[in-house]
């Protein structure tokens, strides 16, 4: 959804802006360590609303809350549910854009079972869109992130780039892939663990209207620590029924 956020924020730029998201999945996950093999099968959707006010025509800023699973594709650290609520600041000079973002939330195990973890992460980030004709839609990014715990200690920082493609198949069919690195560096308690994280999308989408989409998508992700025990390999394969509404959009012509 991340893709979908970024190009529509390329388009235009109304004074106020209140945007829902969403995503109904069906997805099998399959975690391997050394030591164990873990399979999930999830139907949890996930459910966002964002407020945007633009200040500028090239500076926004942004409230927002989340909650459920992870939408396909979209690395998050863990399997389960969340939810989250974060603010963050946007510049924009074209198709680049730089944006830096506070996020509080809460990891759940399972569907919203007991909570796992309460994070606090600050990111700083920094993507380019690129159109080069109406069939390719291209993202490519870099983020810098601090994780802070409850008390707003420092647990890690993170680095990471990601690239998003999506290109036409034809008429409403899309061939859609991204691929994903981020190395992580443990502080206090794991201080010393450093993880590499490698990740790959790929799959299908099918564009009802400018609003709602499906997908079927397969990933593979691979970390990397100097921890033993830590090392895991990763599987997901699903499908989705995905939305992005502005719902601040007049819905008849103007005078109707």
């Amino acid at each position: 959804m991340a893709f979908a956020a970024a190009a529509h924020g390329a388009d235009r730029a109304a004074p106020f802006e209140l945007r829902a998201e969403g995503s109904f999945p069906l997805q099998y996950i399959e975690t391997v360590t050394a030591n164990s093999r873990r399979h999930a099968l999830t139907g949890a959707p996930f459910l966002g609303l964002t407020a945007t006010t633009h200040l500028q025509s090239d500076l926004s800023t942004s409230l927002y809350t989340e909650a459920g699973h992870s939408p396909l594709g979209s690395f998050r650290d863990n399997d389960d549910t969340f939810a989250g609520i974060g603010g963050n600041i946007v510049k924009r000079w074209g198709a680049f854009s730089a944006t830096i973002n506070f996020e509080h939330s809460r990891l759940y195990d399972g569907v919203f079972g007991a909570t796992d973890n309460i994070a606090n992460d600050v990111n700083f980030s920094a993507r380019h869109i690129w159109r080069p004709d109406r069939d390719h839609r291209i993202v490519a990014g870099a983020s810098v992130t601090m994780r802070l715990d409850e008390a707003f200690a420092a647990q890690r920082y993170s680095y990471g780039a990601r690239f998003d493609i999506e290109r036409r198949l034809t008429g409403s069919w899309w061939a859609v892939g991204a691929a994903r690195i981020r190395f992580s560096d443990y502080l206090g308690d794991a201080a010393g663990r450093r993880d590499t994280r490698l990740a790959v999308v790929g799959g299908l989408k099918y564009e009802f209207n400018d609003s709602v989409s499906a997908r079927m998508i397969a990933g593979y992700e691979d970390r990397i620590s100097n921890v033993a025990g830590r090392n895991s390999d990763k599987f997901s394969v699903g499908a989705s029924l995905d939305f992005d509404i502005e719902l601040t959009r007049p819905r008849w012509p103007t005078g109707r």
